[in-house]
């Protein structure tokens, strides 16, 4: 018996004409049934609406992964989709990116399995072995296995931003590789540091990748993973050696003096609290080792501080005790370096009776929350923008000066959004700014674009300006026509006002925290 359609759902499928080397949009209504899925409703555009429709889909010839497409922005494979669970009624198919098309929804994935070759993803054994049996203890099983599913459906180097550049190998290569860099039965280590020694820095540990598999595997973890053990054997090129070891040295990434960490809020009125001098803190403003330091971002700190005083916040700051996060050094692969400094900034913590920590770089945000010996000190961690949105929604803060006329879309920093789920808070904040109107990026959210500033990569930055993702992202941008890019990130601002830089765009268009805009309309 036919099960009739719960409601007509809008496709609208971007297709590329190969003749005219464009792509160009048609738009379909499709009557949805329960247990539809994506895979099923394209088959009916084609059977019923549109021949000429192609896809890629060979699901029951057992061959998984092959249909693969963006829905709604998000890289997946579309077999096991339903329709109804989208939650919406217009849904976006586009070919994957980061491939070349072919026609309509088609790509061609020979890169992505030159790549994938390239790693050579079997057991290497030295040769004339004799062949035998080989012992394994189950616990070294338990480490490589769950990162064996691999279906080979490119929907992670689909959604990758490191992957824009061609010499990046994609995050299922570096992964299968590491893969069997861990299987105690592979003889071939030097083969594979070597093979992705130079080009495994483009990583920015955005985790899109992890967020988009469909097999759930842990990619991002296993590429830094990967990176740990080209440090520990000392594979490292000089620009990811100078990095970590000012960091030893000086306590944090840039190499300046620890003297200086406070110079940020000298003129601040009332002065800044230190935790040092009062003896006991129970709430905390950690700031960045970029806003400590660097001038432009100096600002973004001083603003930060306007506004959540101007929420009647009692807060204080570690001041020259305050050490880098080791967010940075840790996805780099630098483990023991990362805990020296967490351990001397948990230590610190517990010291001065901290019960509570704000911070303004997503990035410390995250490892305070996640990362160990951060996590098992119980602390409520909060990003600034949280800790705003609560006053203004509270009537705490009211922005009152008009920003007229303002343009301004919100690029989502990868460690505030699509590893720790905060999209509204700097949303909210935004919204109750007088005279800005917000514009959404296309890729938003969870399916935001990253800066390319992650991992230590907003120091070590050598990609050609066309391959950098924080100038694919200002393009985005600038065909928006909006006027102000807002983040709420020092590394997205860096990287955007690089870019605009580099796209001579620095009179067009504006990148600013969000604390600047708020501070501004106070």
């Amino acid at each position: 018996m036919a099960v009739s359609a719960v409601k007509i759902v809008k496709f609208i499928i971007r297709r590329y004409d190969p003749e005219k080397k464009e792509f160009f949009t048609s738009t379909y209504e499709v009557p949805v049934r329960k247990g539809m899925t994506v895979l099923d409703a394209l088959l009916y555009i084609k059977e019923n609406l549109d021949e000429t429709l192609t896809f890629r889909y060979s699901c029951r010839m057992g061959i998984c992964g092959s249909c693969a497409l963006r829905v709604n922005g998000k890289s997946t494979p579309i077999c096991n989709l339903q329709v109804l669970d989208l939650g919406t009624d217009t849904v976006l198919i586009e070919p994957l990116a980061n491939l070349p098309p072919i026609r309509d929804l088609v790509v061609d994935v020979r890169p992505f399995f030159e790549r994938f070759k390239t790693v050579r993803p079997y057991l290497l054994r030295p040769p004339g072995e004799p062949e035998e049996e080989f012992r394994q203890e189950p616990k070294v099983f338990k480490r490589y296995w769950p990162l064996s599913p691999c279906t080979s459906c490119a929907s992670c180097l689909s959604a990758c931003p490191a992957s824009i550049d061609d010499a990046f190998l994609g995050p299922s290569a570096l992964m299968t590789n590491y893969r069997f860099m861990i299987d105690t039965r592979d003889a071939g280590l030097e083969e594979r540091l070597k093979v992705v020694g130079d080009t495994i820095w483009l990583c920015t540990a955005c985790s899109s990748c992890t967020l988009v598999c469909p097999k759930e595997i842990d990619i991002a973890s296993a590429i830094v993973e990967e990176k740990s053990i080209l440090v520990e054997q000392g594979r490292i090129a000089r620009r990811i050696a100078d990095v970590l070891e000012n960091a030893m040295i000086y306590h944090n990434p840039l190499g300046r003096l620890q003297a200086k960490r406070l110079e940020w809020a000298e003129g601040l009125e009332p002065p800044l609290k230190l935790a040092p001098e009062v003896g006991k803190a129970d709430r905390l403003l950690f700031i960045c080792c970029l806003q400590a330091f660097e001038a432009r971002h100096q600002e973004v700190a001083r603003a930060v501080v306007r506004t959540l005083r101007a929420s009647g916040l009692d807060f204080a700051s570690l001041g020259p005790e305050e050490w880098c996060c080791g967010d940075h050094v840790l996805r780099m692969g630098e483990k023991g370096l990362f805990e020296e400094l967490a351990e001397h900034n948990a230590s610190a913590f517990e010291k001065y009776g901290v019960s509570e920590v704000i911070t303004v770089s997503p990035h410390c945000y995250y490892v305070f929350k996640n990362e160990e010996p951060y996590r098992q000190l119980g602390l409520t961690v909060l990003h600034y923008t949280e800790v705003l949105a609560e006053a203004i929604g509270s009537g705490k803060v009211r922005p009152s000066r008009a920003l007229k006329g303002l343009r301004v879309a919100f690029h989502d920093p990868c460690f505030l959004g699509k590893r720790s789920g905060v999209y509204e808070a700097p949303r909210q904040v935004l919204e109750a700014i007088p005279g800005i109107e917000l514009v959404e990026f296309g890729r938003n959210k969870e399916n935001s674009f990253c800066c390319g500033g992650g991992a230590g990569r907003v120091w070590t930055e050598e990609a050609e300006p066309e391959k950098r993702p924080s100038v694919n992202r200002l393009r985005e941008a600038l065909e928006l026509g909006v006027d102000v890019i807002a983040t709420a990130c020092p590394f997205c601002t860096c990287m955007l006002e690089d870019a605009a830089k580099v796209l001579d765009v620095e009179e067009k268009i504006a990148i600013r925290d969000m604390a600047e805009l708020l501070a501004q309309a106070l």
